[in-house]
């Protein structure tokens, strides 16, 4: 056999190979029911600009390196407001830059807000505190806190969806004068907390539409607490039940929130049927029973933290998330990611700390591969067709 026929035969063989290869790979129907728009990233990128060593530029080219649509960024009262109606022009500055950032790239801002800075709460205390319902100083406290949400929608039109607070059904995040972590005795109860949460999105949401009534208002993500997801669902029925009592000024949910909003962490746990995608939709189901069937959904946050489970690990069960949201939640809008880079130490980023260096992990490389879904099958298809094209000559 000549040398010329072996080389061909071997030329020949390989554009078999290559052939097969392309034919025989395609992604999953899995893969390929990805919505963009799923995928989101939570971070405090204009307080950690401020205050700590993190660049806005260099986030948001990882950000967009790994695909993200959507962003999840404090606007936090205590530090950017003066006062109900004022601003801190230096923040706002900031604040801009992140917007400006997130528009030329097509990333949109979801913002939330979850502080009581001390000229809103009157009381003692810190900043998750609010006074109780029974005290003088309590309508006082709605009063700036509805016109602190009027200040930021007018202050930031081009964000169009505000998450009204955060995980304010935990005691953490929303608790009374005197509150001490260790004393459930210094806690709001379970139905006190629901009926400040009514409050809170009722007048947070009536001073958003005040200053944009075109934005979208988002309940304040719930946290799953001691309980976990089964927690979320306890409490979110008692929203509800509040809302349809009569005893508030209106009985539509969507005077409250637009957008439903829960964190469905399982801290170390493999995400899968049982432990995560029923108990997620049971929480839908108390949206369904008081007639939010069609209410979109976001996860404001979730995510794993690698100083409790392997880098390893966490890439794998970011990749399980993803997959069992977008198999089983039609109603699920967005995953924000919990986070975007370590903040102190907290394990949680998709990448290392600024102060380390920006370090991809394995979950940002598992995070990356689901939103360039489309950009491998395109790849994959010019090698065939150049395959191809050479073997017809």
């Amino acid at each position: 056999m000549s040398r010329k026929l072996v080389l061909f035969l071997a030329l020949l063989l390989l554009v078999l190979i290559v052939v097969v290869v392309v034919i025989e790979w395609k992604p999953s129907p899995k893969e390929k029911s990805y919505n963009p728009n799923l995928f989101g990233m939570h971070e405090c990128l204009a307080y950690r600009s401020l205050y700590e060593s993190l660049n806005i530029s260099q986030a948001f080219e990882i950000m967009h390196s790994l695909g993200v649509r959507k962003l999840r960024e404090s606007f936090w009262r205590s530090r950017l407001m003066l006062n109900p109606t004022e601003i801190n022009s230096t923040v706002r500055d900031v604040m801009q830059q992140v917007i400006d950032n997130a528009t030329s790239l097509n990333i949109t801002i979801m913002g939330y807000a979850q502080d009581f800075p001390s000229w809103m709460r009157i009381v003692d205390g810190d900043h998750q505190t609010v006074p109780r319902r029974n005290m003088t100083e309590y309508s006082v406290f709605l009063e700036r806190y509805e016109e602190s949400w009027k200040t930021l929608a007018r202050e930031f039109p081009n964000i169009t969806m505000w998450e009204i607070g955060n995980e304010y059904n935990l005691p953490a995040y929303l608790h009374p004068p005197g509150y001490d972590k260790n004393n459930s005795d210094t806690w709001f109860s379970p139905q006190e907390s629901a009926n400040i949460i009514t409050d809170l999105l009722y007048y947070g949401s009536r001073g958003i539409k005040a200053s944009n009534p075109n934005a979208k208002t988002v309940m304040c993500g719930l946290g799953p607490g001691g309980n976990g997801i089964q927690g979320i669902k306890v409490f979110l029925d008692l929203i509800y039940k509040n809302i349809e009592s009569g005893e508030w000024p209106s009985t539509n949910s969507s005077d409250f929130f637009q957008v439903a909003c829960w964190h469905p962490y399982i801290f170390e746990e493999k995400p899968n049927k049982e432990n995560w995608v029923d108990p997620n939709i049971e929480v839908h189901e108390i949206m369904k029973n008081h007639g939010d069937n069609n209410k979109s959904v976001v996860f404001s946050e979730m995510g794993y933290t690698d100083t409790d489970v392997s880098r390893d690990k966490i890439a794998k069960y970011l990749l399980e998330v993803f997959r069992l949201a977008g198999n089983n939640f039609p109603w699920l809008d967005t995953i924000y990611w919990f986070r975007l880079t370590d903040r102190k130490g907290d394990g949680y980023g998709l990448v290392e700390s600024p102060e380390d260096g920006w370090t991809w992990k394995p979950a940002a490389y598992a995070y990356q591969s689901l939103t360039h879904l489309d950009s491998s099958v395109a790849v994959m298809t010019v090698v065939y067709v150049k395959k191809k094209e050479r073997h017809k000559d």
